[in-house]
């Protein structure tokens, strides 16, 4: 098992583990940060600049390379403090073994206005979560290098302390970049953690491939595995599932025609999913419908939209404002708090199994 104290020197000596050495050029540009957290592993990754291609006269795009470390033999429920090459320090808490108290924050379209974006990381990073989902578009465009050590830069010291669990938006445009920064295998999965079962999910069908047919296979395969891996999480008090474009919105713009996500809701009710998390509209709404609950949470930075069309029966809550939600989940109860950037409590609900 692997000692809190003897951590920093072992991420130089582990076996089999590849790594990098910092050379005299090279800086530190994101991270640290730990992702694939379970109750018995971690994967720590950071992001390194080793110098800058030069475009035309003055344009400086940064040259990239991601650094990471997986660590096995955890113990479920620990605090582990961890130091990487180079002096930066960070910490995380391993998944409980069993149902178990915990706060998370779910947040999301962080990808314009930076001052925005850094108080909503800085008003997280006092809440303290365990762990963070974000609901995507973290960055304008995830093929521009450039927009990356900025993103990395804003909530350098929340992704310090805590796990964290990011979907892929559709300005993230599928960049191998986010698979490498956040050591993510697959475009969707799962995860357990005190007592909830979380999914995170790719609703970005339209960068997903390049030909409609690859598409749409895609999509056919989400869809088996997101009513596969529901079905095996019964047991859970609470199913979560977490995705980009919402399935409901409050938006009169975005409410012509049918979008894939909506194929999903019949899987989250038959699978009775507790609540849906999503992002892509930046504002807040809490619609709830045949039972399950579902939560845009856009108001990450990105300029804000409004809600001006509720739907009848369906929509109980709207406010186009800057926010996060915060999860309180103990054992037998799961409550909701959408929190507005000066510190307003949009609404508290709370959840039962």
């Amino acid at each position: 098992m692997l000692k809190q104290t003897a951590l920093s020197a072992l991420f130089l000596c582990l076996p089999g583990i590849p790594h990098t050495p910092l050379f005299a050029e090279d800086k530190i540009v994101g991270g640290p940060f730990a992702v694939n957290v379970t109750g018995k592993s971690a994967t720590i990754g950071w992001v390194v600049q080793s110098g800058d291609v030069k475009v035309g006269e003055t344009r400086l795009v940064p040259v990239l390379r991601s650094e990471k470390v997986t660590m096995t033999g955890l113990k479920a429920g620990e605090t582990v403090n961890y130091t990487i090459p180079g002096g930066l320090r960070g910490s995380f808490k391993t998944a409980p073994a069993k149902p178990a108290a915990f706060e998370a924050v779910v947040f999301g379209d962080t990808r314009t206005r930076h001052d925005l974006h850094r108080k909503i990381a800085g008003a997280i990073e006092k809440a303290n979560p365990d762990l963070v989902f974000h609901t995507g578009d973290l960055v304008t465009d995830g093929l521009d290098t450039e927009q990356w050590p900025r993103f990395f830069d804003i909530e350098r010291t929340m992704l310090s302390k805590t796990a964290f669990y990011p979907v892929l938006g559709n300005h993230e445009r599928n960049s191998r970049r986010f698979y490498e920064f956040f050591d993510v295998g697959t475009p969707y999965y799962s995860l357990d953690w005190g007592g909830v079962h979380f999914v995170l999910l790719n609703s970005d069908l339209g960068n997903a491939a390049l030909s409609a047919q690859a598409r749409e296979a895609f999509w056919s395969e989400q869809l088996r595995w997101l009513d596969e891996d529901l079905a095996k999480a019964r047991k859970a008090e609470f199913r979560v599932v977490v995705m980009h474009h919402p399935p409901f919105t409050a938006m009169k713009s975005r409410q012509a025609g049918d979008t894939p996500v909506k194929a999903m809701v019949p899987v989250f009710e038959r699978n009775k999913v507790s609540v849906v998390f999503s992002g892509h509209d930046h504002n807040y709404q809490h619609h709830l419908n045949q039972g399950v609950h579902y939560v845009v949470t856009g108001g990450g930075g990105a300029p804000l939209y409004p809600v001006d069309a509720p739907i009848e029966g369906t929509t109980v809550k709207v406010e186009s404002t800057e926010h996060y939600v915060r999860l309180v989940a103990a054992p037998g109860s799961l409550r909701m708090e959408a929190i507005a950037l000066d510190g307003r409590i949009l609404e508290i609900f709370e959840l039962k199994p």
